[in-house]
């Protein structure tokens, strides 16, 4: 039976995330919060969470953020949510990339810093529509991350606004940037799941292709989803 990766769609952006898993010659089924299509998720061996609107902050604070709500996509969120846990209980690999690591942390009870620059005098913001900002992170030792990229430190991809703040029930932090915005994520526990990451920067669309960030990420993802 061929082995295929469940994708969460985005509404921008989205078919770098295809073109990724096709370099990789990973086969995969997207699952369509506007369709509401949750049970594809049975035919997938693991699950991709892509980046996008921000999570609806509801989820994650007790206060308003004073946003126009219209902006947000509550529907979508609960559909990853679905996705997420089944992927969770049925122990598929499952990668978060942006939005994704961010969905990840505020599901498992987590909360969001809800704009860098406001909160903490950061920006990780793109430059343009067209190009990313590039900035280095820290990769901890110890942590599956590590031994996936197998480097301590390199140069990401950065196009995000918001962060992690407080971390989710059972996740432990695999990588910050210099400036100390956690960029990466990861079980405490390794027996809950084969492979669960979440990253902040974006490895479809990295320039440098032959990047651990970007390579050695896939490689192993699609190792796992062909295991398990």
């Amino acid at each position: 039976m061929i082995k295929k990766t469940g994708i969460s769609r985005c509404d921008t952006n989205f078919e770098p995330y295809l073109n990724w898993l096709k370099s990789g010659n990973l086969e995969y089924k997207i699952l369509d919060y506007n369709e509401n299509n949750f049970n594809d998720i049975k035919e997938c061996s693991s699950l991709l969470l892509t980046g996008g609107v921000d999570v609806f902050p509801e989820f994650y604070n007790d206060w308003e953020d004073g946003n126009d709500r219209s902006q947000y996509k509550p529907e979508r969120d609960g559909f990853e949510f679905k996705l997420l846990d089944y992927a969770f209980e049925n122990k598929i690999p499952i990668l978060g990339i942006c939005r994704g690591l961010q969905l990840i942390n505020c599901r498992l009870n987590g909360s969001l810093i809800n704009d860098l620059e406001t909160v903490r005098n950061v920006n990780h913001k793109k430059y343009n529509e067209s190009k990313d900002r590039v900035h280095e992170v820290m990769i901890y030792e110890n942590t599956l991350l590590h031994e996936i990229t197998k480097i301590n430190q390199g140069e990401i991809n950065s196009s995000h606004h918001q962060a992690i703040d407080r971390v989710g029930e059972g996740l432990m932090v695999s990588a910050k940037s210099t400036d100390g915005i956690i960029e990466g994520i990861e079980l405490s526990n390794k027996n809950k799941s084969p492979f669960f990451i979440g990253i902040q920067w974006h490895p479809e669309r990295m320039i440098d292709r032959t990047s651990p960030f970007v390579v050695n990420i896939l490689e192993a993802f699609k190792k796992e989803t062909e295991n398990s």
